[in-house]
């Protein structure tokens, strides 16, 4: 009987060591899970609170504001033309021919003369009178007077052309304009010479000034139509293409930012979040509203996060919600 006892006794014993065991085992690797979670390196920035101003956008199209036409210098024949709508020329490059109506007209009549020759003497007559024709025909070259962008074709080889009838339009670089459409209201505050930036889907961003504010509202919309002129790189900008036009105001306004590496946006739906990074070093994915943009910062709108909160601007790709973090915000 003192044996069983002595037996269930030391059992006991070493059940409560192997529990113990376990316990303190999930304890260290509780612990070791907290130290991991501890070391995710993430660098941070506080948000801050800078000043914005207020920008306007606008749709538009590339337009011509001016072209130069190319008129036949006679009644005359298209015999080649080459440019297209759209197609870029240069000062001085031949474009097309044109001849007067009279050769082409005497060229007409060897060449059916000559079809229509059925003996030697008769051939040998035609041929010359071809050869003559062929000679005399007054082919005057169609040539750009100035560099520009084809705005439209008047005319197709072969068909005949008034004295004076326009063959083709050139619209110069220094024409081609962006018709933005503003707002009545915006309007107001857009004004000759302010500067604006125009994106066009697929081309570099230009920036432009504005050339004129018309002073006629649109008929379809009664929007106000405002001419800006780019320049820089980017080439001459393609007639017809619609873009969008911001303009920025004058106006400012001190709001909540935070820098645009901290700004993650979805690629479903568009929506925008950043990493805040709680007082217990907790990171966790919060949406925002943005705002305008300046010197690499976002505006937030709707007042969250508030300035001083760290945000999260260099690690947080792939970062899951609630992870913790280790800030470092020396570089």
């Amino acid at each position: 009987m003192t044996v069983r006892l002595g037996m269930r006794v030391w059992l006991v014993l070493v059940l409560v060591l192997v529990v113990a065991a376990g316990c303190a085992r999930r304890a260290e690797e509780s612990d070791d899970d907290s130290d991991v979670r501890a070391l995710v390196p993430v660098r941070t920035a506080v948000v801050e609170e800078r000043d914005f101003a207020d920008l306007i956008e606008a749709p538009g199209q590339w337009r011509s504001s001016g072209d130069v036409a190319l008129p036949a210098p006679f009644a005359a024949v298209i015999e080649s033309l080459g440019p297209r709508p759209g197609d870029r020329v240069a000062a001085g490059d031949t474009l097309g021919t044109v001849l007067t109506r009279q050769s082409r007209d005497a060229l007409r009549g060897a060449e059916l003369l000559a079809s229509e020759a059925h003996d030697p003497a008769a051939r040998t007559e035609a041929e010359r009178a071809l050869a003559l024709a062929r000679r005399d025909l007054v082919r005057v070259p169609i040539v750009a007077p100035r560099a520009g962008v084809v705005t439209r074709r008047g005319a197709e080889p072969g068909a005949e052309v008034a004295d004076g009838a326009e063959v083709l339009a050139i619209t110069p670089p220094e024409g081609i304009v962006f018709e933005a459409r503003l707002p009545a209201a915006a309007a107001r505050q857009v004004h000759p010479g302010e500067a604006a930036i125009v994106r066009t889907i697929g081309e570099p961003d230009r920036p432009a000034h504005v050339m004129r504010v018309l002073p006629a509202a649109s008929a379809t919309d009664q929007a106000t139509l405002v001419w800006l002129s780019a320049h820089g790189a980017g080439g001459t900008p393609l007639i017809d293409r619609f873009g969008t036009a911001t303009f920025t105001s004058d106006r400012t306004r001190r709001s909540p930012a935070v820098p645009a590496a901290a700004v993650v946006e979805s690629d479903l739906d568009g929506s925008t979040r950043v990493v805040v990074v709680k007082a217990d070093s907790v990171a966790t994915w919060t949406p925002v509203k943005l705002g305008a943009s300046i010197a690499g910062w976002r505006e937030l709108q709707g007042g969250t996060p508030v300035p001083g909160t760290p945000v999260v601007v260099e690690g947080q790709r792939g970062l899951p919600d609630g992870t913790h973090v280790k800030p470092d915000t020396t570089r």
